[in-house]
């Protein structure tokens, strides 16, 4: 009998007019991705406790989830690999968005002016994708880049100086390396498991191993076996008890 595959609303991917605003995710993984979280959780290699990412066992991503994700990510990263730097289209995209830059107050230049000011631009825009440099531009033409690193409102009758506006489009990209990010976590988190009693005779070894410690005993304090420390952990911390 033939399975039958679950199936799942898809990952929007960006709008090719405006990829800096990303599409919201559905609900599904908006739900993975909210419920991943860090838990001290014993590590399979090390047979130590360490903090891992974690998600209850009935979050965990199906296959059919994973490879939506990952689709996207690829998808995301193609986007972000979209740079000057890169290829001669996206430098060409880039250098067509600086020159409006041109039509502000002050920026009227001679055409060997302008070919020297854009390469400058392009020189600290190369690793930055082109379609953040644009969405930055309009941004800034629309005097809607927020302040500048000292907190105060930004000059728009003048173009923002090579750094500005990489800061500006960095931050318009930002929104696509974060979701990355917050995906990655998704295929990287492991099922949970609840070692809190285990964690709380550890606490309570370590408060017993003190009270030994303390009486200057250090004989006693080798000797000392795991469970015997448990022990008097739990009469050290009244409130402490292990199962």
């Amino acid at each position: 009998m033939a399975t039958k595959l679950a199936l799942i609303d898809p990952i929007k991917p960006p709008d090719p007019r405006r990829p800096a605003t990303l599409p919201s995710l559905p609900a599904w993984a908006e739900r993975l991705s909210g419920a991943v979280r860090l838990e001290l959780q014993i590590d399979p290699e090390t047979k130590s406790f360490s903090e891992m990412l974690v998600l209850p066992a009935d979050l965990l991503p199906t296959y059919h989830q994973r490879q939506a994700i990952m689709f996207h990510m690829d998808s995301l990263c193609s986007w972000l690999r979209q740079t000057p730097a890169a290829d001669e289209r996206w430098e060409t995209k880039a250098a067509t968005s600086i020159a409006k830059l041109t039509v502000l107050a002050g920026e009227k230049r001679s055409e060997l002016g302008t070919d020297a000011w854009s390469e400058v631009y392009l020189d600290v825009l190369d690793d930055v994708p082109h379609w953040a440099v644009e969405a930055a531009i309009r941004l800034w033409f629309k005097h809607d880049c927020g302040t500048d690193e000292r907190g105060k409102p930004h000059d728009y009758k003048w173009a923002p100086d090579p750094g500005m506006l990489r800061k500006i489009a960095q931050r318009e990209a930002f929104g696509m390396s974060a979701r990355i990010g917050s995906l990655q976590r998704v295929l990287e988190a492991r099922e949970y498991i609840d070692y809190s009693e285990q964690l709380a005779a550890g606490r309570a070894a370590m408060a017993g191993l003190s009270v030994t410690l303390k009486t200057g005993n250090l004989d006693a304090a080798l000797a000392l076996s795991f469970d015997e420390a448990v022990k008097l952990g739990e009469k050290s911390i009244p409130t402490m008890r292990v199962e």
